[in-house]
């Protein structure tokens, strides 16, 4: 009886050591999964303060945040306490992501997730042998910004393969439980090019201006192009294009296709610091840079703007092409054309080089792609617009977007309206 009640205690000693090595185990699991590189309170609220300085100093658009009612000082004492509070470096991340969507996404502002960030990672990669010794030295702060350490540290344990609609900043599925539901992948949408039925114009669809797709693409418009070399109209639909790389556009729609000389003049303004000269150094925009004083009193600055100190001013020129498409060229757009694909509609209005149908776009054509800054502790990366772009009337292009030439009146369809005025 003496033995059984001693063998009892000892099973009863090794079954409690059992649990206490499980449970430190699972602790120890749990930590894992939530924790990436254990800020403390200190270093999340550094990098927090340390992005409202970032923002206060270069970010262009508060105008239009205070026009849209939001209060930004009320926001930042928010989320300084949410921050806080955070328990973990996922939720501290999330609270980012979720801090810059309450200023609604004005000149790009977000927090890049891990989807992100492969995206940028691949964009400049497949600019590899398609980029001049120009075109490279532009993007050197960029390179420079997603390569330090601590943020490839960062985002190497991020999931990069989400697809779709991006609100959270989450874990690769080895350092966390594998969440119930799947996201869906979004299927990517190809060029669509034919001759329409009238036999006399031809239609082109283009989903976005992706460098990834530049090579592939290229070998489908030049086919295009001499296909439809004869044909008297051709209409480009780039609605719901919310954007890629300049250099597609202007290297696979406008240099092969210009008939004669065309040039285009755009003012852009932005407040002139330590962060923001990198980039206007990399860009090769110092020679243009004047004080924006003398523009307060044009467009959107008298109201709201004044603040910004400098004004650049962008000249695009392209030469006549050996084998022009000689027709007439329209551009159907839409209130999704945004970034890379509304610096297109701005360069078309601008120059002539073709006639827009539809309705307002979104706005932010740049002069620069968005600064990326990073965050000294967590290696996050933020990133938005430097430069305030201006349509030729004077207005803040990210607020009205641009007006095409051809306006649709309710309920009209943009490739329906085209078609009938060609007719």
């Amino acid at each position: 009886m003496h033995k059984k009640k001693k063998l009892i205690i000892i099973l009863g000693s090794v079954f409690a050591l059992i649990l206490l090595v499980v449970g430190t185990s699972m602790k120890n699991l749990r930590q894992k999964n939530e924790l990436i590189i254990n800020l403390t309170t200190e270093q999340k609220i550094a990098d927090f303060e340390y992005l409202c300085d970032v923002l206060d100093k270069s970010y262009p658009f508060w105008g239009e945040v205070v026009v849209s009612g939001i209060n930004k000082e009320a926001v930042y004492a928010e989320y300084r306490e949410n921050i806080e509070k955070s328990r973990t470096d996922i939720v501290f991340f999330k609270e980012i992501g979720y801090f810059l969507k309450e200023f609604g996404g004005f000149g790009h502002l977000s927090v890049l997730d891990g989807y992100m960030y492969r995206l940028y990672t691949n964009t400049l990669t497949a600019g590899d042998g398609l980029l001049s010794e120009h075109e490279l030295q532009k993007i050197q702060p960029l390179i420079k910004t997603l390569t330090n350490p601590i943020s490839q540290n960062t985002y190497s344990l991020l999931d990069q393969s989400h697809t779709g609609f991006r609100s959270t900043v989450g874990l690769k599925d080895v350092y966390k439980n594998r969440e119930m539901e799947e996201t869906p992948k979004v299927s990517e949408a190809k060029i669509d090019s034919k001759i329409l039925d009238d036999g006399m114009t031809a239609y082109l669809k283009l989903p976005s201006f992706k460098l990834t797709d530049y090579m592939s693409d290229k070998a489908v418009l030049e086919r295009f192009f001499n296909e439809i070399k004869e044909l008297p109209n051709l209409i480009i639909d780039i609605r719901g294009n919310s954007g890629g790389s300049d250099l597609y556009w202007k290297q696979l729609l406008v240099s092969p296709n210009v008939k004669e000389t065309i040039q285009s003049e755009r003012y852009f303004f932005f407040n002139m610091n330590q962060i923001t000269r990198e980039c206007v150094n990399a860009n090769f925009l110092t020679d243009e840079i004047i004080d924006a004083s003398g523009f307060k009193g044009i467009g959107v600055l008298s109201s709201y703007s004044g603040k910004l100190s400098n004004c650049i001013i962008e000249r695009t020129e392209f030469k006549p092409s050996t084998q022009p498409y000689m027709g007439k060229i329209f551009v159907l757009v839409d209130e999704k054309v945004y970034s890379a694909s509304e610096n297109f509609v701005m360069f078309c209005k601008n120059s002539g080089f073709a006639t827009l149908v539809g309705t307002n776009t979104n706005g932010d054509g740049g002069v620069a792609d968005p600064l990326l800054v990073d965050l000294p502790n967590s290696g996050l990366l933020v990133r938005f617009s430097m430069f305030y772009g201006l349509n030729a009337d004077g207005t803040g292009n990210e607020a009205t977007g641009t007006t095409p030439d051809i306006l649709l009146d309710s309920g009209e369809d943009a490739l329906e309206k085209c078609i009938s005025l060609l007719k």
